[in-house]
């Protein structure tokens, strides 16, 4: 995906009022799709405050469901699962491919001893969904990412 990608406000708000520890938006929000899986509805963390708490504190992330975490620019920043409680899938995408997948494990603990995951290159978006998701799946580097339900500018 090329460019800044933004959620309007109205959005954002359909989007948090929502959306809960129960599933999906009661309304359908942006949607992901990476390889073979999807379409995956999203909640979209587009700032340091929601990327910083993602998917923590949720007692179940149903199938069909996750997070979209998007950048300005390319980062390599380090995932880590302090405070989350199930099993999540991650794909790393730039440029509209996947250039990295991992199977996050939950980490009772904000603590310095939780694993860090990484992609090991740049990146402008992860997706978070169900764990095993990708790795079911088949999701490989250079798979295609679509996103759908995002203004971009």
């Amino acid at each position: 995906m090329r460019g800044r990608l933004l959620v309007t406000s109205g959005a954002a708000a359909a989007l948090l009022l929502g959306c809960g520890p129960d599933g999906p938006p009661a309304v359908p929000g942006p949607q992901v799709s990476v390889g073979t899986v999807g379409p995956i509805v999203v909640e979209v963390a587009d700032d340091a405050a929601g990327r910083a708490s993602g998917l923590m504190g949720r007692p179940a992330v149903p199938p069909g469901t996750g997070m979209l975490f998007v950048y300005d620019d390319p980062v390599t920043n380090s995932f880590w699962m302090g405070n989350v409680e199930v099993p999540l899938s991650i794909a790393w995408v730039h440029d509209d491919r996947v250039v990295g997948t991992a199977e996050m494990q939950p980490c009772p603990a904000a603590d310095v001893t939780c694993p860090r995951y990484s992609p090991g290159t740049p990146y402008v978006m992860a997706v978070e969904t169900t764990g095993g998701t990708f790795t079911d799946a088949g999701v490989r580097v250079g798979d295609t990412v679509t996103v759908s339900g995002l203004d971009q500018s």
